[in-house]
């Protein structure tokens, strides 16, 4: 009977030990699939500068509040430490905050967007708290599965912001009261932390409006109305949540 004892004792203990670590060991690894997930948002510190193009042309004529715009990251984002947050190419969608053209008599036409996400290839969401501290003439139109060379289109001039006359046009209007690039074209910048504003696109400007208690940002022009082509470049920075937008 004693050995019986101790073999049923033994078989007791294995199972209550299988018990025991099996769970433990998927709670840890749980544990650290969210707290890497945690690090990933986190990482996205206030003045955290995401530059991005958008993937097809909106145009506030047509446009309306609510309709969805994408754009995708022209550049990886990397956390202090060097881990990879969001790989190039990553998709970002957001939504038109507002949307119109300027009336007979009206002074300007105005298109609101707001970003709401970031969606990398490998699944997943990472929330998006952000302002458009700088808009820029796209440098090429290729769709994010063909990130191509760079083209030279555009200007490093910066406009001024709102309620500041407009730069003087070189030569006649943008068609139907749209915008479009410096016609002295010169090797485009890319766009970083320190950029602010319009850049390369006469008749624009660009302000911080929030919508929905978050950052968002209105695009407002002197002609009939706003109009951003495919591949127009944007730099989006992160805000603190509750704080008046920074660089504005």
């Amino acid at each position: 009977m004693k050995p019986i004892g101790l073999i049923l004792l033994a078989v007791w203990s294995a199972s209550s030990a299988a018990g025991v670590f099996t769970p433990l060991s998927l709670a840890q690894e749980t544990s650290t699939a969210a707290g890497r997930s945690g690090q990933s948002e986190a990482s996205l510190a206030p003045g955290s500068a995401i530059p991005v193009e958008l993937n097809s042309g909106i145009d506030s004529k047509k446009a309306k509040a609510g309709d969805m715009v994408t754009a995708h990251t022209s550049e990886a984002l990397r956390s202090s430490d060097g881990r990879l947050i969001l790989p190039r190419g990553t998709k970002v969608e957001g939504h038109i905050t507002q949307a119109s053209a300027r009336n007979k008599g009206g002074n300007e036409s105005a298109l609101g967007i707001q970003f709401d996400k970031a969606m990398p290839k490998d699944g997943g969401e990472i929330p998006l708290n952000v302002i458009i501290q700088a808009l820029a003439a796209p440098v090429s139109f290729s769709a994010p599965s063909d990130l191509g060379t760079p083209q030279t289109v555009g200007t490093t001039q910066t406009s001024p912001m709102r309620n500041a006359p407009p730069p003087t046009a070189p030569s006649a209007q943008p068609p139907s009261g749209g915008i479009e690039p410096d016609a002295s074209p010169v090797r485009s910048q890319p766009l970083d932390a320190k950029s602010r504003g319009v850049i390369g696109l006469h008749g624009l400007a660009l302000n911080a409006e929030p919508a929905n208690d978050r950052p968002a940002s209105v695009v407002v022009s002197n002609g009939k109305s706003v109009h951003l082509d495919g591949g127009t470049r944007m730099l989006l920075v992160v805000q603190g949540a509750r704080s008046e937008p920074s660089g504005q």
